[in-house]
């Protein structure tokens, strides 16, 4: 009964924050919780024959998960490793695609060692160890499950078309200042939501941030490259402002949160970003203060794997100080059931 009025509680908070006009961010947390809520309900205290094969089919799927778990890791290290070599190949070389190589390696090295151990040298020490690992990944796999479902539910929650502000943030540009593809993809969705509110609520039309400084190795910021894509696309320049000063995602959203608050005292804005990118850029917002929906754009699936893993990353160094909290109750309990 609990975990059902809490999905109702969260339920309820969600048509709140709707009717408020309040972030999606907060609004796709709720999801998660009601949706989550529901489901634990559903497995708890409930008899009725609609119900028992929800719980036989969870353990089913411990016993088939602790069967092919080790093979799953195998597969899994074998996607990271291939995902990161064909990043070579199609963007060029850069540390970041060699970091998913290597956790892709890692992961396979650590699957190599359990199929050793339990096939040739039988160690316990081997087990204790690949024991407590154990624990660190099925905490960073709900972590990162949870994750996923919030990146998901961010994008099917509506955005209102009630928009002053829309702002673009900034990625990498070619070496010869062409706009790269997922920067592309940002600004084709900035104007294809640009035209549909525009068209739907026949109000004046919102002004465009374009949120990117120079980097070492772009010849001109990116926010002049965006402005010139909108341009020729067809977007009013009275219409389109530049922040050419930041160089990440917190002050894309920063500086052009000091632009806007020059141009009216109560707004509404809306961040555009690649659909991976959401939920950590809404972190952000909430960081600098500032109230506002994100929208993502479509990605290219060969190039989803990296992001959401480097997402996924980031954030869990944003919040680096209650996740330590949490590993070391982690490795407590796990010596705690190998050891006692």
């Amino acid at each position: 009964m609990l975990f059902y009025l809490l999905s109702i509680c969260s339920f309820g908070g969600i048509l709140m924050l709707r009717l408020m006009g309040k972030s999606r961010q907060f609004q796709s947390y709720l999801l998660v919780a009601a949706v989550l809520s529901l489901f634990a309900g559903m497995l708890q205290g409930n008899e009725s024959p609609q119900i028992v094969w929800i719980r036989y089919a969870v353990m089913l799927f411990r016993v088939l998960f602790g069967l092919i778990s080790p093979f799953a890791f195998l597969f899994f290290g074998l996607a990271l490793v291939f995902n990161g070599v064909l990043l070579i190949n199609k963007e060029g070389w850069a540390k970041r695609y060699a970091l998913l190589l290597a956790v892709g390696i890692f992961i396979l090295l650590m699957d190599l060692l359990f199929l050793l151990n339990y096939f040739v040298f039988h160690h316990y020490l081997i087990w204790r160890f690949m024991r407590l690992m154990s624990y660190f990944i099925i905490y960073f796999g709900v972590v990162l499950i949870l994750f996923f479902v919030a990146t998901t539910f961010y994008g099917l929650i509506p955005v209102s078309l009630d928009k002053d502000f829309i702002i673009v943030l900034g990625a990498g540009l070619l070496p010869d200042g062409r706009i790269s593809p997922l920067l592309e993809k940002r600004l084709d969705r900035a104007i294809r939501f640009f035209r549909h509110q525009t068209e739907h609520t026949q109000k004046r039309p919102c002004r465009m941030i374009v949120s990117g400084g120079q980097g070492v190795d772009e010849p001109f910021s990116e926010a002049y490259a965006m402005k010139r894509y909108l341009i020729a696309k067809g977007i009013p320049e009275e219409l389109i402002i530049e922040e050419d000063k930041s160089v990440n995602t917190y002050q894309n959203l920063l500086y052009s949160k000091g632009i806007m608050d020059t141009y009216k005292e109560k707004y509404k804005c809306l961040f555009i970003t690649n659909n991976f990118h959401t939920v950590r850029s809404s972190l952000y917002a909430h960081r600098v203060g500032l109230d506002t929906d994100g929208l993502g754009a479509w990605t290219p699936f060969y190039f989803l794997p990296y992001a959401f893993l480097r997402e996924f990353i980031a954030v869990v160094f944003m919040q680096i100080k209650g996740h330590t909290l949490l590993l070391a109750l982690v490795l407590v309990f796990g010596l705690w059931r190998i050891y006692l």
